[in-house]
């Protein structure tokens, strides 16, 4: 790796705080423990999938980085499919956590609903990726979009578990519940980024360093979350206590 390659990695890092290389690490320290921890259980198997596919993405931004092998174009049409992928594992993972979570039927009513739409929009959204007429700015556009859909579905799932909280009796102490700490961390993170991704196109014109302190929050709130959820795979209760 040459003296050039290596500045700009360290100037792409600088812009994002060191979070982008953190998060790889984080990810890949998350897979390590889902593995070991995973007990067969199917939400923390679901977790351990989320963190193979957040692994695969931002190793796959880092390579891109080094070694630039796509043109423009085949860049960000490859790295909006893998971001629709993981948005589609991130909710399909919470989707299994909150299956065995909540206890009111409507909600896990609603949440296979959320899957189904989500699951619908994102084949279209990467079918749709494969036609050269499907101009890079419309198909940014649409990605964001699906960012945004995926952070409401996620919002009102944790909605739905802080309202099972006040209204039913605690059994456990809040701080002693990983669950808790999980849907928090979640729950933070998806209503932070949803006007960040509604203003996402606005605010870059404004300016890049603007843009990039957004994009720093979300990255560190995403951080948090996968600290939540290796402190929660680490305990030997469930998870969803």
């Amino acid at each position: 790796m040459n003296h050039l390659v290596i500045e700009r990695v360290i100037t792409l890092w600088r812009k994002s705080l060191f979070l982008e290389p953190t998060l790889l690490l984080l990810f890949a320290a998350g897979l390590v423990v889902a593995i070991v921890k995973n007990n067969k259980q199917g939400n923390r198997i679901a977790f351990l999938i989320y963190f193979f596919l957040g692994t695969l993405l931002f190793l796959a931004m880092q390579i891109q980085v080094i070694f630039r092998n796509f043109n423009v174009r085949t860049y960000h049409v490859v790295l909006e499919f893998c971001n629709t992928v993981f948005e589609l594992g991130e909710y399909i993972a919470f989707f299994y956590f909150f299956r065995d979570c909540l206890q009111t039927k409507s909600f896990k009513s609603l949440s296979r609903i959320f899957l189904l739409f989500l699951i619908c929009i994102s084949v279209a959204f990467s079918i749709g990726l494969l036609s050269p007429t499907y101009e890079t700015d419309d198909f940014q556009r649409h990605s964001l979009i699906i960012n945004v859909i995926e952070f409401l579905f996620l919002s009102t799932m944790c909605l739905g578990y802080f309202y099972e909280l006040l209204t039913t009796a605690p059994k456990t102490n809040l701080l002693k519940r990983p669950s808790f700490f999980i849907v928090t961390s979640v729950f933070f993170y998806a209503v932070a980024s949803i006007p960040f991704f509604v203003l996402a196109r606005d605010i870059i014109l404004v300016g890049k360093a603007v843009y990039f302190i957004f994009f720093d929050c979300h990255f560190l709130l995403l951080s948090i979350v996968l600290v939540s959820i290796m402190r929660a795979l680490l305990r030997e209760t469930a998870i969803t206590t």
